[in-house]
């Protein structure tokens, strides 16, 4: 027995000292080593530096290094980016430097401050509501009041439905007898679905006739007060 003994405690003493010839692990030294070997968590879209530069006309955005010294410009295919004022110094750097930006710097975002210039039908609509507010208004009855008795019965209410248009436009759509052309179309309408049309089918004639005229105004009731006066020009 006592040579196993002895078998054990040298097995013993050699694990022993096995272990102690292994050099420490720490937490500290396995995070250093994992960061200096792996660059799986590297961020290709980290914070970038920027910058803005201001101008009469807008601001934008510039990438830090595009506007030091000494810079390497980055370009692009394509017409030069609209050139801005350079940074100066002081709080208001941003305003007062006289010095240019060269229009070989790329900006990241740019922000203007007038609005795009407006297309050809945009001025032609502003045009004519410049004009319409310059020219005096009437309140129309968009159902005839004429045949108030008859949208009654339709469950419409000729006085809820009324349109300030041109007073112009207004004298020419009921000029003659019985109402002018506009009450003539109702009247005809009328005629032709044999007073059994749908009240929806009304509101679709109205719609056609304001578009057979080229009505146009605000919608509103015939006790809503509105200013009727035209306005005037500067």
């Amino acid at each position: 027995m006592r040579w196993v003994f002895l078998l054990l405690c040298g097995c013993w003493l050699g694990c022993a000292a096995s272990v102690a010839s292994q050099p420490g692990v720490s937490p500290v030294s396995t995070w250093e080593s994992a960061s200096e070997d792996s660059h799986e968590c590297d961020d290709s879209g980290e914070d970038q530096c920027l910058s803005h530069v201001c101008s009469d006309t807008g601001c934008a955005l510039y990438r830090c290094e595009d506007l030091a010294p000494g810079r390497i410009a980055r370009t692009f295919a394509g017409p030069t980016p609209p050139v801005f004022i350079a940074p100066g110094g002081g709080a208001q750097r941003t305003w007062g430097s006289a010095q240019g930006l060269p229009g070989d710097a790329l900006p990241v975002m740019v922000f203007r401050w007038h609005p795009r210039e407006k297309l050809p039908s945009e001025l032609q609509r502003q045009r004519a509501y410049e004009e319409w507010e310059r020219r005096p208004k009437e309140r129309h009855h968009i159902f005839p009041q004429a045949l108030q008795g008859y949208f009654a019965r339709k469950g419409i209410n000729v006085h809820d439905y009324v349109i300030a248009i041109d007073a112009e436009i207004h004298g020419r759509i009921h000029r003659g007898k019985n109402g002018g052309p506009w009450n003539a179309e109702w009247r005809a309408f009328i005629e032709h679905t044999l007073g059994e049309a749908q009240k929806h089918e009304h509101f679709e004639h109205a719609g056609a006739l304001i578009q057979k005229f080229a009505l146009a105004g605000y919608t509103l009731t015939y006790w809503q007060r509105f200013d009727l006066t035209p306005v005037p020009r500067d």
